[in-house]
């Protein structure tokens, strides 16, 4: 009897550590959505909604940045394993000989965090870009589409200056001389916006259903002084008898929401994340060591194979003693 008491709470015991360890494990691992945008001198490199897998409290930027480098070979991100980027493919800082390099926003605001420290949430957008913002100066555009009906549309930005203490203020500014893209069925047609930010589009390219939007300019040098809009950014005009709302949303970016009254047109301006399935991979963690996600199970699996088998060794010499 006491035998069996003993081979009972052996088995029990190994049970619940195994049971504990699954537990343990399962709750290790899990999963955030974000998305990556990566623009580089001349053009967009990367542009994705992506699954990052992670182990304890936070993703941060450095995590996902990482993790698309692993699942990309066509983006080479170096640096990131530092926390300080130094290129993305073959974009490199100081290119243009100053302070260019390469920077980033979440939620289209621009941390003060290293990549490495800044923490993520669920459903983030992270820009990483070229640029040199404290040199040659930055804009990151917003579309003002009020005015579509007219044909016009406004691009500005918040800029933020320094006085000679550091002391920073922000104002809004007109985005001017950058070269503006507006699809249409044949393409695109070109503009340039004038003092006030704005151009102004032919009737016989506001047609009805939705147009691609873009937005570049470069220093004389070559370095770019625009964020541009994300790949997929559209304005999509449908026709309307009275009244018409503006709506404005971008995935990458955030923007705030307008509406006015116009006479004509109704204008939607809205992106979608060209979100592909990805298969799930780990990725380093802030330490720069690779989760563990088997030992703990494998681990569990031994304990409990040993306890049996010790279990069934004492039965049988138990039995053998019997007889």
């Amino acid at each position: 009897m006491k035998f069996k008491r003993i081979l009972c709470s052996a088995l029990a015991a190994a049970l619940a550590v195994s049971s504990y360890s699954i537990s343990a494990f399962a709750d290790d691992e899990k999963q955030m959505s974000v998305t990556v945008r990566i623009e580089g001198i001349n053009k967009n490199l990367y542009y994705d909604t992506v699954e990052v897998p992670y182990t304890g409290d936070n993703l941060t930027v450095q995590n996902a940045l990482m993790y698309v480098d692993e699942k990309n070979d066509d983006i080479t991100i170096s640096g990131v394993e530092s926390g300080w980027i130094t290129a993305v493919n073959d974009d490199m800082q100081a290119t243009f000989g100053g302070w260019d390099g390469w920077l980033y926003t979440v939620n289209g605001v621009s941390p003060t965090d290293t990549v490495n420290n800044y923490n993520l949430s669920e459903g983030d957008s992270v820009v990483l870009y070229y640029g040199d913002p404290y040199g040659v100066g930055m804009q990151y555009p917003e579309v003002d589409a009020s005015k579509i009906s007219e044909g016009i549309l406004t691009f500005t930005s918040q800029d933020t200056t320094y006085d000679a203490d550091y002391n920073p203020s922000i104002s809004t500014n007109p985005v001017t001389d950058a070269t503006v893209e507006w699809g249409t069925d044949n393409g695109t047609v070109s503009y340039t916006t004038d003092e006030n930010g704005s151009i102004n589009i032919e009737d016989k390219y506001l047609t009805e259903g939705k147009h691609s939007l873009s937005i570049s300019k470069l220093s004389e040098n070559g370095i770019p002084l625009v964020l541009r809009l994300a790949p997929d950014y559209e304005i999509n005009v449908s026709a309307k008898s009275d009244e018409s709302s503006v709506e404005s949303s971008e995935v990458s970016q955030e923007s705030s929401t307008e509406s006015s009254t116009t006479e004509s047109s109704q204008l939607e301006v809205s992106t979608e994340s060209s979100a592909k399935p990805t298969s799930t991979v780990s990725t380093t963690s802030q330490n720069g060591k690779a989760p563990s996600t088997g030992d703990s199970s494998a681990m569990t699996i031994v304990a409990l194979t040993t306890a049996m088998a010790f279990a069934v060794i004492l039965m049988t010499r138990k039995r053998n003693n019997e007889k």
